[in-house]
């Protein structure tokens, strides 16, 4: 029996699984690719995002990189990221629809988390 991710751990946990998910569908889509292993560019990023994601500072209590203050990918590899997310993110739906509805909703959470504390810097 696996041991229990402790809670402030779990969305950067769920992160760590889904990576790797999120780059394969990009990778069948886009470079064509057959099975369940990715070619070696997407590997690569695949490789790098997961390294990044473990030496993240903000594990605990994670939110989405994408609202971080602090950008650690290298520029390149930040435009290679984001392609996959824009290409996989719809397509999760199919696949993973309980994460991606979860997903939705940290997002309207954060955007409002964001409006509310611009609201009060006024």
């Amino acid at each position: 029996m696996a041991a229990k991710t402790p809670k402030e751990l779990r969305h950067w946990q769920r992160e760590r699984d889904l990576i790797p998910e999120m780059v394969l569908i990009y990778c069948r889509g886009s470079h064509g690719t057959i099975g369940n292993e990715p070619c070696a560019e997407c590997a690569e990023l695949t490789e790098y995002a997961l390294l990044r994601l473990e030496k993240c500072p903000f594990k605990k209590n994670k939110e989405f990189c994408s609202f971080c203050s602090v950008h650690c990918y290298k520029p390149d590899m930040r435009e290679k990221i984001k392609a996959v997310m824009r290409y996989s993110g719809p397509r999760m739906l199919f696949r993973h629809p309980i994460f991606s509805m979860s997903h939705v909703a940290a997002l309207l959470r954060q955007k409002c988390r964001q409006k509310k504390a611009a609201a009060e810097k006024k």
